[in-house]
């Protein structure tokens, strides 16, 4: 059985870019994560050390050899990650690259996204929630035959 992550935890990024995990992620981790760049949204996504193995043994059934989106995926994905030790303090160090990227500032968002953690500038995670209609998720729910 994998690990989910659920719920929403609002943080602080210090001025070396480390942020302190939740204990509640932290009981459900090791003390490797792996963040790269989201493919879709301007956040980061953690995963733990067994997702993202998961994760790459997946892309590698992909057919990089003759298909270029398939090949420039796996570069973006691989290429923008990063493995990341979880210290003593329940704190992880985001690199300046992954800092920009997602535009985070001092305050941030932890979200509990399935199988991974996504790290939103607070700002930017107030917007997007302000733009997602109740409609949407109860499409999402008729579209992919959901009934939970």
């Amino acid at each position: 059985m994998g690990v989910y992550f659920v719920d929403e935890y609002e943080r602080q990024i210090d001025e070396r870019g480390r942020i302190i995990l939740p204990a509640k992620i932290c009981e459900k981790i090791s003390r490797t994560v792996y963040i790269t760049q989201s493919p879709t949204d301007k956040c980061l996504q953690i995963y733990t050390e067994e997702e993202w193995g998961n994760i790459a043994d997946k892309l590698s059934g992909l057919p990089v050899t003759t298909d270029s989106n398939a090949r420039a995926f796996v570069r973006q994905f691989f290429g923008t990650a990063a493995s990341c030790e979880v210290d003593k303090q329940r704190r992880i160090l985001l690199n300046k690259k992954h800092i920009d990227y997602a535009g985070l500032t001092k305050d941030i968002v932890l979200v509990g996204a399935n199988t991974k953690i996504e790290v939103w500038s607070k700002t930017r995670w107030d917007e997007y929630n302000e733009s997602v209609a109740q409609n949407i998720i109860i499409e999402g729910l008729a579209k992919y035959n959901l009934s939970i």
